[in-house]
């Protein structure tokens, strides 16, 4: 039973005994006849009080004054007001709860959220800013958890299951493997040089480094992937010379980190031809190969178009 059917029913039991004690003993009291008020409106309740006794006088508003001590309290009115000091803060006036509390805003929301942002923005560009080995391995799992695709063939299978089709107005789930986009992963390009790949696409999303398998003039040698032009040959005191090809379409290549070459701008290579030298290492490690790949203005990982041993 909840609360207001039990109020109703203790209200209901309170009348039934004030009127059976009423008529069947002769305690000095007696009811005062109830008076049907026309004014009220159908279906609504009248109330008497004992004879003898002075009505409870209606507040500003229209509350009832509370009872004389000894007398039981309206539990009506106790589960009113129980329930209205919900709303109130803690010690206040239960006959004066005040309104509920009022949802945030949409303003206050939206600098929360603003503000937050800028935290977590705030926070990446710092851990990007440092070069400690913590900072790397952070740099790395941000960087690989952006460009990781997502898996739309299991959101839309998701979203089949449970609403009976995919969304038309998100175009990639109405795309087909043949409408996409992709690198042709197929394509016979060479690989520049013999060696293993010690940094991924990931890191800088540039490019990769690729460390030569050993210190000889044969392993150090760096090939061209397949047919083109050379666009840029430059020397600096960090990187040694660097070469960039255009090849076919709209492929552009650039090698970098060697230490030395016979190529000029506008000059013409075969695919697997030797473009240039790897310089040794001072340190004492084993010469490395910068290698960068881009379709038109987008850079592609190399690993996907070119089999690395």
């Amino acid at each position: 039973m909840d609360i207001k059917s039990s109020v109703r029913h203790r209200r209901e039991a309170r009348i039934r005994e004030l009127l059976e004690g009423g008529a069947g003993q002769d305690d000095g009291f007696e009811l005062t006849p109830t008076v049907r008020d026309h004014s009220q409106e159908p279906g609504q309740r009248t109330s008497g009080v004992r004879a003898g006794q002075e009505a409870p006088s209606p507040r500003p508003g229209g509350r009832l004054e509370p009872l004389a001590a000894g007398d039981e309290p309206d539990p009506e009115k106790l589960w009113k007001q129980r329930y209205r000091s919900w709303y109130g803060p803690p010690g206040a006036d239960p006959e004066d709860p005040g309104e509920p509390p009022r949802r945030a805003s949409f303003m206050n929301s939206l600098l929360r959220r603003l503000v937050v942002s800028t935290l977590v923005f705030g926070l990446v560009w710092g851990v990007f800013n440092i070069q400690h080995p913590w900072a790397v391995r952070a740099q790395a799992f941000v960087i690989e958890s952006l460009s990781r695709e997502m898996d739309f063939q299991a959101a839309q299978a998701w979203y089949e299951d449970h609403f009976g089709g995919a969304p038309s107005f998100i175009p990639i789930f109405g795309q087909t493997e043949g409408s996409s986009t992709k690198v042709n992963a197929h394509s016979t390009l060479a690989a520049p040089l013999e060696g293993r790949l010690v940094q991924s696409f990931a890191v800088d999303l540039k490019g990769i480094v690729l460390e030569a398998t050993g210190g000889s003039l044969a392993n150090r040698e760096v090939r061209s992937i397949e047919t083109g032009r050379v666009l840029e040959v430059k020397e600096t005191p960090d990187n040694g010379y660097t070469i960039v090809i255009q090849h076919t379409g709209e492929r552009r290549a650039m090698y970098s980190r060697l230490g030395e070459t016979h190529l000029k701008v506008n000059d013409w290579v075969e695919g697997g031809e030797v473009i240039g030298i790897l310089s040794l290492s001072e340190a004492g490690g084993l010469p490395a190969l910068y290698f960068e790949l881009k379709e038109g203005n987008r850079s592609v990982d190399p690993a996907e178009v070119i089999p690395f041993d």
